[in-house]
């Protein structure tokens, strides 16, 4: 019985270990699974919506450094074909939100997009988190899903 519970305690603690992790998915590319440690290391930038009347700070890895990982054109290439892609931000619990490629990149937008894992300085809770995208500026937080586990590029037809 107790080779069983360690087994079990074991597929737990390494589902958990997987939840943090952050799948990137480009069309006609291999995907990339970014872990927390590689999302620490990108770029970061604040982002404020309102919830509630209430202005607030979301904080995190820039979208467009985190699509850099996984081989997406931006910056100064981000033309042309490439503009009529579309990146599906989606949650956990099936939740997603779409936006277009160029509105995740700085040179066609001057607010950041950020895969956030801090609010208000604080790391975001379970219901929350691991990660929230979150588009600063936006009067809404309807394109913010939380708990999110992957992000997609691909055409958008």
């Amino acid at each position: 019985m107790r080779p069983l519970l360690a087994l079990a305690a074991t597929l737990l603690l390494a589902t958990a270990a997987q939840a943090q992790d952050l799948k990137v998915i480009v069309a006609g590319r291999d995907s990339v699974t970014l872990s927390p440690k590689d999302l620490a290391a990108l770029p970061r930038a604040k982002a404020t919506i309102q919830v509630k009347g209430a202005s607030v700070v979301y904080e995190g890895a820039r979208l467009d450094a985190v699509l850099a990982q996984a081989g997406v054109v931006h910056g100064e290439r981000l033309m042309g074909r490439y503009l009529n892609q579309v990146v599906v931000a989606r949650a956990q619990d099936g939740f997603f939100s779409v936006l277009s490629l160029a509105e995740t990149d700085p040179v066609y937008r001057a607010n950041p997009v950020v895969v956030a894992d801090t609010v208000n300085g604080h790391k975001l809770d379970d219901r929350e988190g691991p990660y929230r995208l979150v588009v600063d500026g936006d009067l809404r937080p309807s394109r913010a899903p939380r708990q999110l586990v992957s992000i997609e590029v691909k055409p958008a037809f």
